[in-house]
């Protein structure tokens, strides 16, 4: 009975650390995502750069054409700064959070802004040398 309990007592501890560690990655998580997302807001590509992976894209799917658009990093970083993009608060709701082993990540949020379509955006995430990185950002526009 005791070995029980003591066993019981052990995977409770490594369950809390588990989730601990967890916790502590879906906030830095959201603090990534939520510079990528006030760089574009405030069209400062300062804050922008530091938080995108250098193979960094943004995929858009355009229902009304049935197409998927693709930009790459520096187009996407020049669309920011000539304020092309953003420029506009949005206000995000972060839904669905993937880990994908320890350095990899799906994050689901909805941004929406006042009098502005609604979108909805799957962003790929990935951590090298401790800092988690906006791989992609998959966007489409909610009806």
């Amino acid at each position: 009975m005791k070995k029980s309990i003591f066993i019981l007592i052990v995977l409770t501890l490594i369950c809390f650390n588990a989730f601990s560690q967890n916790s502590t990655e879906v906030k830095a998580l959201k603090a990534a995502l939520s510079n990528y997302i006030e760089a574009g807001d405030k069209n400062n590509i300062k804050i922008l750069e530091p938080v995108l992976h250098e193979q960094f894209r943004v995929s858009l799917y355009d229902s009304k054409k049935d197409k998927v658009s693709i930009l790459d990093r520096k187009t996407y970083i020049s669309f920011i700064d000539t304020k092309k993009f953003g420029g506009y608060p949005r206000t995000p709701e972060f839904h669905d959070t993937i880990f994908i082993g320890e350095n990899m990540c799906t994050l689901k949020v909805i941004l929406k802004s006042p009098g502005k379509p609604t979108l909805k955006n799957f962003y790929s995430m990935v951590k090298l040398n401790g800092k988690w990185l906006v791989l992609q950002d998959y966007v489409t526009l909610v009806k």
